[in-house]
């Protein structure tokens, strides 16, 4: 389930899949003259990052290897299933060492309980896109990042895979300009705002020198 939705994910984002084998498929994205290929591997393990580096190139096309972009604009792309969502924490050096690992591939280990397989069930990934731009889960998730959701889910795939976008947010823009008015008056320096916002070149200085001996005249005895 969770290989098909990322499989949905490369295709949604202009990835074709060139080759198809049990654990492992390889994909590659055109776009004029810009090339970028992408492997989908699924863990049973955790093993240390040559390791890993080793079971995948042995499995490359010929075609990619030919291809001299291909050493540095390949993404891996690693699935791998716990039984729950803290055991992250058993695992979370083993993790990180494949993904900081600089060599071949740029790595990501996507990592998911079975409660969120479960909850995932005849999923798809524009209920994923659905389920992201959900203001409600958001916050949820944000008070509780360890419960198996969709929406814990769906927050590491798009937090962890680099080529996927966000569907745009809609919502009233309030001007900086207002958010900025608002924070001055919450922390009571209107009037040094005030007279910031008078500064000009000429008189600069005489405005600091205003400021500074307003500040030391507060200054209790």
């Amino acid at each position: 389930m969770i290989n098909k939705l990322i499989n949905e994910a490369l295709v949604a984002h202009g990835f074709v899949n060139e080759r198809k084998l049990d654990t492992t498929s390889f994909y590659v994205r055109e776009s004029g003259t810009a090339i970028r290929f992408a492997v989908l591997h699924t863990l049973d393990d955790l093993p240390d990052p040559a390791e890993l580096n080793t079971r995948i190139n042995q499995l490359v096309p010929e075609s990619f290897t030919r291809n001299p972009s291909f050493k540095k604009n390949c993404d891996l792309i690693c699935i791998h299933r716990l039984k729950v969502l803290a055991d992250f924490m058993d695992h979370e050096e083993e993790i990180f060492a494949i993904e900081e690992d600089p060599h071949f591939f740029k790595k990501y280990v996507l990592y998911y309980s079975t409660t969120e397989e479960s909850a995932l069930a005849d999923f798809s990934y524009d209920k994923l896109v659905t389920v992201i731009a959900d203001k409600k889960e958001f916050l949820d998730y944000k008070e509780n990042p360890l419960t198996a959701t969709q929406y814990s889910f769906a927050a590491k795939t798009f937090i962890k895979l680099p080529f996927l976008e966000l569907p745009p947010h809609e919502g009233n823009l309030v001007s900086l300009r207002l958010q900025a008015a608002e924070a001055v008056a919450q922390a009571g320096l209107n009037d040094t705002y005030q007279t910031i916002q008078q500064v000009t070149k000429n008189n600069a200085d005489d405005l600091i020198k205003e400021m500074i001996n307003n500040e030391l005249a507060n200054i209790p005895d």
